[in-house]
C-alpha cells in the first residue's frame, strides 16, 4: 500500500473503502528526536473518517507520546466510539 488511491479494510473501522497513511508519530514530531528512529516510519493504513477524526481528538504531541501504536488508538475510548460511528457509515466501497 503506497498511497491514499489504495484500498482495503481500514484497521480502525473495518470497513472496504479507500485508505489513507497515518504516521503512527505524526511527521511534525520527527525532527523532535525523542522517539527511537526505527519507530518515526511506523504506519497504518486506515481510512479518511478515521484518520481525519484521530487528529481532531488530540493533537501531535498527544499521538506521539500517549497514541503511537495501533493498539494504543483502538483502547482510547473516545476513539472507540469515533471508529464505532464510522464503522456505520455508508461503505465507501463494495
Amino acid at each position: 500500500m503506497q498511497n491514499s488511491k489504495t484500498t482495503g479494510i481500514c484497521l480502525t473501522c473495518h470497513r472496504h473503502t479507500a485508505l489513507t497513511k497515518h504516521h503512527l508519530i505524526p511527521k511534525k514530531r520527527h525532527k523532535k528526536k525523542v522517539h527511537d528512529e526505527s519507530m518515526l516510519n511506523e504506519v497504518i493504513f486506515i481510512c479518511r473518517q478515521c484518520h481525519d477524526g484521530i487528529h481532531d481528538f488530540y493533537d501531535e504531541r498527544t499521538l506521539a507520546v500517549c497514541f503511537n501504536t495501533l493498539e494504543k488508538l483502538l483502547d482510547d475510548e473516545a476513539l472507540k466510539k469515533h471508529f464505532l460511528w464510522v464503522s456505520k457509515c455508508k461503505k465507501g466501497l463494495k
